[in-house]
C-alpha cells in the first residue's frame, strides 16, 4: 500500500507554488520588455516624423538635406526660367504651389537672384504627385503662362498660401484679378495637351528621385527642403550652409 506523507504533499505544494511564482515574474517582465521596446519605436517614429524634410512642423524647423544626384534635370524649351538660360549657375526647383515650404523657399531664391544678377537662372517645375490640389495649381501656372502671365500667377498663389487662402477648384478670382482671358484660360485646364505636359513633368520627376516639393538640384547637388537663405544648425545639431554661401560658393 502506497502511503502518501503529509509532508510530502506540502512540499509538492511548495514547488507548484514556487512555479506560479515564476511563470508570474517572468510574465511581468515581458510585459515591461515589450512596453519598453514599443516605446523606443514610438520615439524612432517621432524621430524620423520630425526630421522629415517634408512634414516639419514649422518652415525654419524643416529638416534640411543635401545628396550628391545620380542624375540631374537638363533645361528644355518649354522651362520656366527666372533670368537666362546661359547664367554660370542653374538651380533647378521642383515646387508645389499649394506648399508653406514651396513658398518660403520661393522667397529665399528671389532674394538670392536679386544679389546675383545674370550670374543665376532659376529654373521652375512644378510637383504635385498624389495632390489633385497641386495639380490644378500647376496648370493654372501653365495656363496663365499661355497668355504670358505664369510668373503673376505663381506669385499670387504663393501669396494666397501664405495667408493660407488658397483656393484650386474655382480660379475665377485670379482670373480677374491677373486680367487673363477666362474663356482661353478655362479651355486650357481641360486641354488634353495640357494633361499630357503634366505627366511628362511628373514622371520626369520621378526619373530624379524627387520624392517631395520642395527639391532643388545645383551643379550635381540634390537639396532637399526650403533651405534657408543662411547657415543654420539643423534639427539633428548638424551645421548646415544657407543658400546664400552655397550659390556663392558655387559661383566661384
Amino acid at each position: 500500500m502506497k502511503i502518501n506523507w503529509p509532508w510530502k504533499r506540502n512540499q509538492n505544494k511548495n514547488k507548484d507554488s514556487n512555479r506560479n511564482i515564476i511563470i508570474i515574474a517572468a510574465c511581468f517582465v515581458l510585459i515591461i520588455m515589450v512596453s519598453v521596446m514599443s516605446g523606443r519605436k514610438s520615439d524612432r517614429r517621432d524621430i524620423e516624423v520630425k526630421n522629415n524634410p517634408f512634414s516639419g512642423r514649422s518652415i525654419n524647423g524643416a529638416h534640411a538635406q543635401s545628396y550628391s544626384a545620380d542624375r540631374t534635370p537638363q533645361s528644355e524649351s518649354d522651362d520656366k526660367i527666372f533670368g537666362s538660360e546661359h547664367a554660370r549657375l542653374s538651380i533647378f526647383v521642383y515646387e508645389d504651389y499649394t506648399s508653406q515650404f514651396s513658398a518660403a523657399l520661393a522667397d529665399t531664391l528671389e532674394k538670392i537672384k536679386a544679389e546675383s544678377g545674370d550670374n543665376l537662372a532659376i529654373i521652375i517645375r512644378p510637383y504635385f504627385k498624389d495632390s489633385p490640389a497641386a495639380l490644378s495649381a500647376a496648370l493654372a501656372v501653365d495656363c496663365a503662362g499661355a497668355q504670358g502671365k505664369w510668373e503673376a500667377m505663381r506669385a499670387l498663389l504663393f501669396a494666397r498660401v501664405k495667408n493660407k487662402q488658397l483656393a484650386t477648384t474655382d480660379f475665377s478670382g485670379y482670373i480677374s484679378q491677373l486680367g487673363l482671358k477666362a474663356k482661353d484660360f478655362n479651355n486650357c485646364l481641360t486641354n488634353e495637351q495640357k494633361s499630357g505636359k503634366m505627366e511628362k513633368l511628373a514622371s520626369a520627376a520621378e526619373i530624379y528621385a524627387v520624392q517631395g516639393a520642395p527639391t532643388m538640384f545645383i551643379d550635381g547637388e540634390m537639396i532637399l527642403g526650403a533651405r534657408p537663405y543662411a547657415d543654420f544648425v539643423d534639427s539633428n545639431g548638424d551645421k548646415v550652409v544657407g543658400l546664400k554661401t552655397l550659390v556663392t560658393e558655387k559661383l566661384k
